[in-house]
C-alpha cells in the first residue's frame, strides 16, 4: 500500500488504544511505526538491480520483526519526546503502528514476507489496490476530526469502517474468483492457477489471469456493487519455464539465478514480452486490466551469463491509456456491444498506409488508407501488431 495510507492506518490503530490526553502523541508514534518498514527500499545495488525488489516487503514487514523494529524506532523517538511521555507509551504506540504495515501490504497483490524467517511464502490476499481513495480518505477524515475534537470514538469509527472495507474487498475477491472459474468452464478450460487483482483506485474493475494448458488467459472483469457483472477478453500468452527459457544459459549462471529470483518476485507469473527483445515481464500488472503491457521486467543478456540481468521499468502510460481506463470504470462502457480501446492514429507517406489501429473486444483492428479508400484488417489478438502497409506480412 502507499506510504501515506500505511501511516494513516498505523496512526489510527495506535490512537484507538490511547487516552484522550495522549491522542496526538499516539497518532504521531503510530504514523512513524506505520511507515518505517518501507525504509527497506534503500536496500539496493547498482550492480544487482534486483536487490531492491528482493528486499522490499521482506524482513522489515515480517510480524516477527515488529518487536525489534519497534524498540529501535522507539529509542529514537524517545530522544525527541522524553519530556512529553514515557518510553513505555512510545513503544506501545510504535508497535501498534508497525503491526499494521505488514498486514495492510498483505492485503494487496505485491506479496509480503509476513511470516519471515519461518516461511518464505509471499502473502498476497489481493483484496485491495495499492492505492484506494475510499480506504485512505476514510482514515484521513476520521483521524483528523478526532485529533481536532480529541475524540477516541471518531478514530475508532474510522478504523472500523476501513477494516469493514477490507472485508468487503475479500467478499469481492471471492465473487470475482467464482465468476472467472465459471468463465473458464464455459471456454472448456480447467483453471490450474489463478491470480486476481483489483485495478488501481477501485474494487469493481479487476485484472484476471489464469493458467490452462501452458497458456495464460488475461481478462478484465467488471463487477459493480449492484449492476450486472461483465468481462472483456484480453490476451493469451505462453507460460514460460524459468529453468528452460533462454536455454543457452547454464543452470549455474548468474543470469539463470536472476530469472529464478524475478520469477519468485512475480509469483511465477512471468512471460516473454512481445514488444521487446529478451525481456521477461511480470504479468500481474498491466497498463489496462486485460492487456499484456507489463509495468516492469528484466532484460536477459545470454552472451554475458555471469553478469546480473537488468531490471527494466516498462511503464509507458499515455493519455489514451488513462481515458480507456476511466471508460472501463463506467457502466455505460459495458453496455456497448463494441468495446473500442487503445485507439492510435498514424500518418504514412502521402497519407497512405496504416492510418489507425484499435482494440475491438478481443481483436486488433488495423485501418489503412489506400488509393481505393479505407480498408480494415482484423487480427485475432490485441497482442499482434499492425504492419505499416496493407500488403506487408503481419507480425
Amino acid at each position: 500500500m502507499d506510504p501515506f495510507s500505511q501511516g494513516l492506518l498505523g496512526s489510527s490503530l495506535a490512537s484507538s488504544f490511547s487516552e484522550k490526553k495522549s491522542l496526538r502523541i499516539s497518532a504521531f508514534c503510530g504514523a512513524v511505526g506505520g511507515t518505517v518498514p518501507d525504509l527497506d527500499i534503500l536496500i539496493r545495488s547498482k550492480e544487482d538491480t534486483l536487490l531492491f525488489i528482493e528486499f522490499h516487503r521482506h524482513f522489515s514487514h515480517s510480524l516477527f520483526f515488529v518487536p525489534l523494529g519497534s524498540i529501535i524506532v522507539s529509542l529514537i523517538l524517545f530522544l525527541l519526546l522524553r519530556n512529553i511521555t514515557s518510553f513505555k507509551n512510545i513503544f506501545i504506540y510504535t508497535t501498534l503502528g508497525m503491526l499494521t504495515h505488514g498486514f495492510l501490504d498483505s492485503c494487496t497483490s505485491y506479496g509480503t514476507l509476513l511470516l519471515w524467517p519461518f516461511s518464505e511464502l509471499k502473502v498476497a490476499w489481493n483484496i485491495i489496490s495499492i492505492i484506494d481513495p475510499f480506504f485512505t480518505f476514510t482514515l484521513i477524515f476520521f483521524l483528523f476530526i478526532s485529533l481536532f475534537k480529541k475524540s477516541l470514538m471518531l478514530v475508532r469509527v474510522g478504523l472500523s469502517i476501513s477494516l469493514i472495507y477490507l472485508g468487503f474487498g475479500a467478499v469481492k475477491y471471492i465473487q470475482v474468483k467464482d465468476y472467472v472459474r465459471e468463465l473458464a468452464s464455459q471456454r472448456g478450460h480447467k483453471v490450474e492457477r489463478i491470480l486476481l487483482n483489483p485495478t488501481i483506485g477501485n474494487n469493481i474493475l479487476w485484472r484476471s489471469i489464469y493458467q490452462f494448458n501452458k497458456n495464460y488467459y488475461v481478462d478484465a472483469i467488471y463487477m459493480p456493487l449492484t449492476k450486472k457483472s461483465s468481462h472483456l477478453e484480453g490476451v493469451v500468452l505462453e507460460v514460460i519455464d524459468k529453468e528452460k527459457v533462454f536455454s543457452k544459459l547454464s543452470p549455474e549462471s548468474l543470469q539463470r539465478e536472476d530469472i529464478r529470483r524475478f520469477s519468485y518476485f512475480s509469483q511465477d507469473f512471468i512471460y516473454l514480452h512481445p514488444d521487446y527483445s529478451n525481456i521477461i515481464a511480470d504479468l500481474r500488472y498491466g497498463t489496462l486490466p486485460h492487456d499484456y503491457k507489463s509495468l516492469w521486467g528484466i532484460q536477459v543478456d545470454i552472451d554475458n551469463e555471469d553478469n546480473h540481468v537488468s531490471f527494466i521499468n516498462l511503464r509507458n502510460f499515455k493519455k489514451n491509456d488513462f481515458e480507456d481506463f476511466w471508460n472501463m470504470l463506467g457502466y455505460k462502457f459495458w453496455l456497448q456491444d463494441d468495446k473500442i480501446l487503445n485507439v492510435k492514429t498514424f500518418s504514412g507517406p502521402m497519407g497512405m498506409g496504416l492510418a489507425k489501429s484499435f482494440y475491438l473486444n478481443s481483436k486488433k483492428i488495423c485501418v489503412y488508407n489506400t488509393i481505393n479508400g479505407q480498408e480494415k484488417i482484423v487480427l485475432d489478438s490485441i497482442i499482434l501488431s499492425c504492419s505499416k502497409n496493407l500488403d506487408d506480412k503481419y507480425k
